[in-house]
């Protein structure tokens, strides 16, 4: 009676569902959506018979709210066209996130009333590692220093936003606690799809990782988005900052060079509290603000954000 047969039978249908109902309306043929998810096209025909509530129900009876519901679905049809891996992770780390917190307990006891005194998804695993545990701890309390700051959302992008922290002597990636679903907009709020975990980011993981052989001290960086009024915000805030130069090469691929431009940044002042990037073809502009740990990279941020709105307000601006 594990909880992963609530996921194959209910679960993983439903967002199925409505992750093809997303990629349909934004134009994708049904053959398109069948090689993107999987399935076959008479499937996802099926899948597009059935009513769109009827998918949602699924997952409301299960103990999700409407909002996580949307936020997942949205994140995950970004994402699944061009970065399944990136898109399977949010999925699991929100699935496992939710069982973490109890949230299909209830539903999983009505299919098993003899598991009316299980907690075995609520028992958290002890971490061994010293170190990780006190990154994962600091990821934590950073994350909830953001969903407390409601005008943190002014200066979201429309990628979310992540924030890693590394060990000291990190090597991989899996050396580096991230949000695997990232930090999204929820009525207004900014909110986390999932705890931190290692090998929770694969982007601002490599941007760290290169930035950290010319920098040693710097072991955690969030992205913010880019526009005049954050980069006003920054100067006016006294940061050391800089800006990606990138020689755009047909073929390249953008995000290489965009890593690689801002460890170049680093290579040549040795120390910055933030790089802009312009982003590129398929890669949207990014303000990166970085530091010593989590939760000094956050308090950067939140007076970024700050600053953002009062700029806003001067100008007559509206803001959220």
């Amino acid at each position: 009676m594990p909880p992963c047969e609530m996921m194959a039978k209910t679960f993983l249908p439903a967002i199925r569902g409505l992750v093809a109902y997303e990629l349909y309306s934004t134009g994708y043929s049904q053959l398109k959506i069948a090689s993107i998810l999987g399935l076959s096209q008479s499937a996802i025909s099926q899948i597009l018979s059935k009513p769109k509530d009827t998918y949602v129900k699924s997952l409301v009876d299960m103990g999700l709210s409407v909002d996580e519901i949307t936020s997942l679905t949205k994140l995950i049809t970004r994402d699944i066209p061009h970065d399944p891996v990136r898109a399977t992770l949010t999925l699991y780390s929100f699935w496992l996130d939710s069982l973490s917190r109890g949230v299909f307990c209830n539903y999983h006891r009505e299919m098993y009333p003899q598991l009316s005194t299980c907690e075995i998804c609520l028992k958290k695993i002890e971490l061994q590692d010293t170190e990780r545990a006190q990154v994962l701890a600091r990821l934590e309390r950073a994350v909830k220093m953001i969903e407390e700051a409601r005008y943190f959302v002014n200066v979201m992008p429309q990628v979310a936003v992540n924030i890693v922290e590394s060990v000291k002597d990190a090597k991989t990636i899996e050396d580096i606690a991230g949000i695997p679903g990232r930090i999204v907009v929820l009525r207004d709020r900014p909110k986390a799809v999932s705890r931190p975990e290692f090998g929770g980011s694969r982007h601002l993981a490599r941007v760290l990782l290169t930035v950290k052989k010319y920098s040693h001290n710097v072991n955690s960086v969030i992205n913010l988005k880019f526009d005049e009024v954050v980069e006003e915000a920054v100067r006016s805030l006294g940061l050391r900052y800089s800006e990606t130069e990138k020689n755009i090469i047909v073929g390249r691929d953008m995000e290489e060079l965009v890593i690689e431009s801002i460890s170049e940044e680093f290579k040549k002042a040795g120390s910055l509290d933030v790089v802009f990037d312009r982003g590129g073809y398929g890669l949207e502009p990014n303000t990166y603000v970085f530091g010593e740990d989590s939760m000094k990279v956050v308090e950067k941020a939140l007076k970024i954000a700050k600053r953002y709105i009062e700029i806003k307000s001067i100008r007559g601006s509206p803001t959220i």
